[in-house]
């Protein structure tokens, strides 16, 4: 198949199966905010939004850059309050993300271009973590504006560097992580001696970053690069770090070994088996080692639920409560130690070819390694997109420079299949676990009339983020804001039981359970949450993915935050 076609190709698929699949997590987030710009375009973040314990100015929620909110803002006007229609409008998206894989491919590893854009567009790290956040669109347009820069290059035109850098602009304006790929067109200006380009490049991705950020303080007296960076330092990222912190001091880089490593044996087998491919390994050897780790995926949905047994320490209780650890840990290190095998086999092979290629691959691995550490507030697979890309070009050149073509081609033919089924493995529990949490909230939304709710002034509220907070809404429920919520006697309340924070204070006495709801997953495996916060990526299906109780109110009360000196709510 035709490179042009298989990227086209790979794009429809990546953009028609991440449209199937329901609002998870983070994305009412990215709907919110395109909301806003919508209805008030010139004033994208002047707002309050509620999302954890209680509502904040979106100037200082986070980091949501404005490109996809404006994207989403404009499919919501063309195509109206539908998320699958908001999710097909991510295919510009896509295809730069695959056309730029199929572009940098010819020029690093020609013969196994079509492949590889498969494997990665639907693979373990691309494909189930699209939906509607930012991750994929800001990598999209940085390897957009790398391939425009490397052409920019190879023409010396500085039309095309001037394009680049505008992509490179709105790449870090879609997620400021994409700060990686203004340093990947630096060291490829310095490699191959191109400094006019460079320039170009550079200062226009610099100029349109710092501009719009220029237009927001002028507007908000403040930049929502530099208030979201502030509340990054102010805020507990995530209790883990912390607790490691205190219980072991110095341990936190042995944290996130743990986590990036735990990434690589979950995620980025691909990249691993072609970095075999690379190194030598026969078809038979690839064949056993796809069979192999698709023995120990199997396994994981048959491991003993956590705890596995009685952890001391934090890392004992880490591993107790996390058995997936034992199987991607080694697996991470097997990946590992065969891409730094094939980074290191170039760097040294280099003398007889051109050494460039080889060097810029290597600098763009170690960049994605430094940006996993240094960005990334909290352990994801979407922290290791970039880094599972520049590792399978790496090893997909490594695999290009063997002279027997027929084992090579055979074993990438492997690798693909395999990283391919990864893929779908993936994308398959996500929708799984996706669909179950949806069908929960829209169930627990049809009960209210089967337990007897029947007057129009009992309003229905609901406790919970991530999804729970789109689908409670659309159907009607309104959230629980501590100390501005004034609930009634007989109104109603859907409380999630997973809810990783609960920041209000429910006094025993002014509620009654009226029914629990539980939800099942198809999947043997699960992706909810850990896939999306967490050291593992993959876990055994519990028995019971999600519930919910549904409460009804017993006494009038305005509740509290958690901790609060109010603890106790006075009646209203």
């Amino acid at each position: 198949m035709p490179r042009a076609s298989a990227a086209l190709l790979a794009a429809l698929l990546l953009t028609a199966l991440n449209a199937a699949k329901p609002l998870v997590i983070d994305d009412p987030v990215y709907v919110a905010f395109a909301r806003q710009a919508a209805q008030h375009p010139t004033d994208p973040y002047g707002f309050e939004f509620f999302w954890y314990e209680e509502p904040e100015p979106a100037m200082r929620f986070g980091t949501v850059p404005s490109v996809i909110p404006y994207w989403l803002a404009g499919a919501m006007t063309l195509l109206g309050d539908h998320p699958i229609g908001w999710k097909l409008s991510l295919f510009p998206f896509a295809l730069a993300l695959t056309g730029s894989l199929a572009f940098l491919l010819r020029r690093f590893a020609k013969p196994f271009a079509t492949p590889v854009i498969f494997a990665i567009a639907l693979g373990p790290t691309i494909l189930p973590g699209f939906n509607l956040m930012l991750d994929v669109p800001a990598f999209a347009l940085g390897l957009l504006a790398y391939a425009l820069f490397v052409l920019a290059c190879e023409r010396r035109d500085a039309r095309i560097a001037l394009a680049a850098g505008l992509a490179l602009g709105l790449a870090m304006q879609t997620k400021y992580s994409a700060v990686v790929y203004p340093l990947l067109v630096l060291a490829h200006a310095a490699i191959y001696r191109r400094p006019r380009e460079g320039a170009v490049a550079l200062v226009v991705a610099t100029g349109l970053f710092v501009g719009w950020e220029s237009l927001l303080f002028a507007r908000y007296e403040q930049s929502h690069f530099l208030s979201g960076l502030e509340r990054l330092r102010s805020i507990e990222v995530l209790p883990a770090l912390t607790q490691a912190a205190s219980e072991a001091p110095g341990s936190v880089p042995f944290y996130w070994i743990l986590c990036l490593l735990s990434s690589l044996g979950g995620t980025l087998l691909f990249p691993g088996l072609l970095a075999g491919v690379g190194l030598g390994a026969k078809r038979f050897q690839v064949a056993v080692a796809a069979l192999v780790a698709s023995a120990a995926f199997g396994a994981i949905a048959v491991l003993p639920r956590p705890p596995l047994f009685a952890g001391e320490g934090f890392f004992g209780r880490l591993a107790a409560g996390n058995p997936e650890l034992f199987v991607f840990v080694p697996l991470g290190l097997l990946v590992a130690i065969g891409v730094a095998s094939v980074a290191m086999r170039l760097l040294r092979g280099s003398a007889a070819r051109d050494p460039r290629p080889d060097r810029v691959l290597v600098v763009w691995l170690l960049l994605e390694i430094g940006g996993f550490f240094v960005i990334s507030p909290y352990p994801a697979v979407r922290r290791v997109i970039g880094l599972g890309v520049a590792a399978a070009v790496l090893a997909s050149r490594a695999a290009s420079l063997r002279e027997d073509a027929r084992e090579v081609s055979t074993g990438v033919r492997i690798a693909t299949a395999f990283g391919l089924a990864l893929g779908l493995l993936y994308f398959g529990s996500d929708l799984a676990d996706a669909l179950a949490r949806r069908g929960l909230v829209e169930r627990a939304a049809q009960s209210f009339p089967q337990l007897g709710a029947r007057n129009e002034h009992e309003s229905r509220w609901y406790i919970g983020h991530w999804e729970v907070q789109f689908y409670a809404e659309r159907a009607g429920m309104h959230p629980v804001v501590a100390g501005e919520s004034r609930l009634q006697a007989h109104d109603w309340l859907l409380l999630p039981n997973d809810a990783p924070r609960q920041p209000v204070s429910l006094p025993a006495g002014y509620f009654r359970q009226e029914a629990l709801l539980a939800a099942t997953s198809a999947s043997p495996w699960s992706t909810i949450s850990a896939y999306y916060d967490g050291p593992v990526p993959l876990r055994r299906q519990p028995e019971i993915h999600a519930s919910v109780r549904i409460l009804r109110v017993s006494r009038d009360l305005v509740p509290w935050l958690q901790g609060s000196p109010s603890a106790q709510p006075p009646g209203t």
